[in-house]
């Protein structure tokens, strides 16, 4: 993010009234982080895309004589370099990691990158433990988005405003503004047991994490099976 986008946010008066977050975060702030998100996502994504086609440099000792290797070596290099410098951006704004917050940190955390996920949870409900499961292991494979859990009990303020009557409950967060929710299991299967690649699918849905074809595909099937096992289990 740009020195400029950092001043911006770092600017932002977290403590006016808490129920801006639910109509509009400042405006200058959405403006910004909209073109940060773009950016970050479109570097990330290609980045992510080229880090595949990476091979060990040493590879090249043999034709160090060869320009177009020696360029193509000093492409992958420099990429390699710039993705390294936008994980740790990244790591440095909270994400690779599902954290706990409290109520206090919501609006800093939530408007503090262009994309999060804030799973509000119940201590005593399985169901939770088993969303926390699947987005523990999403939150470090998905590092443009962050991922953050909120314990609903203790949160009273942002429960009301922002409408929760049932846990668990997934809310997708663009630019600080809730743009989507899952409550409760029932949209991945209705099951305790579906897979992390069903969650991951509805997020990728959402926009706020990117998947390949391939991933989608598998997603998809896991979840036709899901439903499958559901039919059979209510004929039996």
């Amino acid at each position: 993010m740009s020195k400029a986008a950092l001043e911006t946010l770092k600017a932002v008066n977290y403590d006016v009234t808490q129920e801006a977050l639910v109509k509009n975060v400042n405006e200058d702030l959405q403006k910004v982080a909209k073109e940060e998100s773009l950016k970050q996502l479109a570097e990330w994504e290609a980045n992510q895309k080229k880090a595949q086609l990476e091979e060990d440099h040493d590879e090249f000792d043999d034709m160090d004589d060869d320009p177009v290797l020696q360029q193509l070596q000093q492409k992958r290099l420099n990429e390699l370099k710039s993705r390294q410098q936008l994980e740790k951006q990244f790591h440095a704004q909270g994400h690779g990691e599902y954290r706990e917050i409290i109520e206090e940190e919501f609006l800093k955390e939530v408007c503090g990158s262009p994309y999060v996920v804030v799973h509000f949870y119940h201590p005593e409900f399985f169901n939770c433990k088993v969303v926390d499961k699947h987005l523990r292991i999403l939150a470090p494979k998905h590092l443009a988005c962050k991922f953050v859990t909120l314990n609903a009990e203790k949160a009273p303020f942002f429960v009301t405003k922002l409408a929760i009557q049932m846990l668990p409950t997934i809310m997708v967060f663009k630019d600080g503004i809730k743009i989507e929710q899952l409550i409760g299991l029932d949209e991945l299967g209705g099951k305790q047991d579906f897979r992390t690649e069903v969650l991951e699918l509805w997020l990728s849905k959402q926009g706020c994490i990117s998947i390949s074809k391939a991933k989608e595909r598998k997603a998809l099937q896991a979840h036709h099976d899901s439903d499958s096992d559901c039919c059979h289990s209510d004929s039996d």
